[in-house]
């Protein structure tokens, strides 16, 4: 079943890469004809979504709620990983956390695929088209009329009680504030105010700030294959819908994200040859790279009981104290800063020489990193309630070594994608995550202001001993073991030198080109959504200057 219009771009997906690249394809060619097919609904209006006290996010409705295949480095667990299905993708789900990474972790990705343009230097144009920063300073770093509002708890008048004790007790540790607090402008190392892509508290829905005004959008729509003529080199012609229809156009553009893409690329015969001749797939272009360098952030979350004059005061979210009423704590998430620590190189060289990685000049040796993420949120986590007595800790991995998979698990397009991310499969993730357990019991039991004035002790789950400075290495691990989840930040499995060149165009196929965060070499050091934004910014330059050329 085909339809007659000849599209000049057929994007699929319409989550955060896919919005942004449509829109400013059109932008740059108004008299383009793009079409958009997005498996989820359109949710743009749905006001119910947008503020942090929303439980319709993760595990909600507009969530594929997929889950891992049994983790072994966790023992067998299976982890639920989430993802956006709806118009606008991980924007509807996601926790609005605005963290770009280092200048690293982009210098990085240069230099693996030797290719400037994906420098920091290189892409900070791109990062400031897509913000509409919250203050004046640093300019030179931000973006003051883009697409996103980025707020802070400042900026929105969140003056919590316990911001000075979380300050001074990273101090106490040698974790000193990072100039202006900005965690944004390329180093990431120390402490920085918390930053949120929302305006005036509500989450911005990339399809809504990226406005898709003039283009074709089609919602329920799942596309089941990639359409490839029979040239020796093959040609992108158009995609096949799961109900049989066609759509044809002049270049296909796959933005369904680090699940989803790779599924699809196995589904229309491109891919590691072994894979798809297990399904009966018809090899059409041979591409073992499709489905690897999958690796995602690894989250733990840590419960801490406060001391009884610090509960009575009224200092963690769910008291009774009326600050907790007042509108401006209702507009993003009860934290004051985000702090990003690093791991002492001797250890983490030795981890790294354990897992076979011997080179001096591995990429996380050649230059300093922010290896874990640590984040004081005012409320208690699950299996506790926010009832005012408990504050609690985020950590999360930022420079995962272990890499998984992405494979597929029938011909059907509706069944989920394999997914096997392989955590906590190495002894350098491992080394990182002991290093930063021990140094967060020391902040939060130690000689600091928390330690002596704010918190009693972790309330760990039931029959575990609570975490301490002096905790094994055996605990440690399997606290990781039991308790760790994922961030929902999977990335890498259409990787950049391996799948796709430095233009996003897939190897050995023409008129095809993939757009979304399969295609990071690297794991990025923040949050993947503001790098995923600034990646479809570049690339709709790209397109379109080589249209002009």
């Amino acid at each position: 079943m085909e339809t007659t219009i000849s599209w000049d771009y057929i994007v699929v997906g319409g989550g955060i890469a896919g919005s942004v690249l449509a829109s400013r394809l059109l932008q740059y060619e108004p008299s383009a004809r793009i079409l958009v097919l997005e498996a989820g609904p359109n949710v743009n209006n749905r006001e119910d979504i947008l503020y942090f006290q929303s439980f319709n996010f993760v595990g909600g409705e507009f969530d594929w709620n997929y889950k891992s295949v049994p983790q072994k480095g966790y023992d067998g667990r299976q982890i639920d990983i989430a993802a956006g299905r709806a118009l606008g993708g991980g924007s509807i789900v996601n926790g609005c956390a605005w963290m770009r990474g280092a200048r690293a972790d982009f210098d990085d990705w240069a230099d693996i695929v030797g290719d400037p343009r994906w420098s920091y230097e290189r892409q900070l144009p791109y990062f400031k088209l897509t913000e509409a920063w919250y203050k004046s300073q640093n300019v030179e770093a931000h973006g003051q009329d883009g697409k996103l509002h980025i707020e802070s708890p400042i900026s929105t008048g969140r003056h919590y009680p316990l911001a000075d004790h979380v300050e001074q007790s990273w101090a106490a540790l040698d974790v000193k504030a990072i100039p202006e607090y900005d965690m944004n402008a390329g180093q990431n190392i120390g402490l920085g105010e918390l930053n949120e892509n929302r305006h005036k508290g509500a989450r911005q829905i990339a399809s809504k700030a990226y406005p898709l005004d003039g283009i074709t959008v089609l919602t329920d729509t799942l596309v089941e294959a990639i359409l490839l003529d029979n040239n020796i080199r093959r040609r992108a012609t158009g995609v096949r819908l799961a109900n049989g229809k066609e759509y044809h156009g002049t270049e296909v553009i796959v933005s369904a994200g680090a699940y989803r893409t790779p599924q699809l690329l196995m589904l229309s015969g491109i891919g590691p040859q072994e894979v798809l001749n297990s399904h009966g797939i018809e090899t059409k272009v041979e591409l073992p790279g499709v489905g690897q360098n999958f690796n995602d952030h690894v989250l733990l979350f840590l419960n801490w009981q406060l001391k009884d004059h610090i509960k009575q005061e009224g200092y963690a979210l769910g008291s009774d104290h009326p600050r907790w009423g007042e509108p401006q704590f209702r507009m993003g998430m009860p934290a004051s800063y985000v702090v990003s620590t690093d791991i002492p190189r001797d250890g983490l060289e030795a981890a790294l020489a354990q897992d076979g990685d011997m080179d001096s000049n591995h990429y996380l040796l050649k230059s300093t990193h922010a290896m874990m993420e640590n984040i004081i949120m005012y409320f208690g986590v699950a299996p506790l309630q926010p009832d005012g007595t408990h504050i609690c800790t985020a950590l999360m991995g930022m420079k995962p070594t272990s890499r998984g998979t992405v494979s597929i698990a029938s011909k059907n397009p509706a069944d989920p994608p394999v997914l096997d991310p392989n955590y906590f499969s190495t002894e350098a993730d491992k080394h990182v995550w002991r290093v930063s357990l021990r140094k967060i019991a020391s902040l939060m039991t130690g000689n600091t202001p928390l330690g002596h004035e704010a918190v009693a002790g972790e309330t760990p789950q039931d029959g575990v001993p609570p975490l301490s400075v002096d905790a094994t290495d055996e605990y440690l691990d399997n606290r990781v073991k039991n308790q760790a989840v994922s961030m929902f930040h999977g990335s890498g499995s259409c990787a950049m030198g391996s799948v796709v060149d430095t233009e996003l165009r897939v190897k050995g196929i023409q008129n095809l080109r993939i757009v979304d965060a399969s295609v990071f070499p690297v794991s990025i050091g923040g949050h993947i959504q503001a790098a995923t934004y600034a990646l479809a910014e570049q690339t709709a330059v790209m397109i379109s200057e080589a249209k002009h050329k």
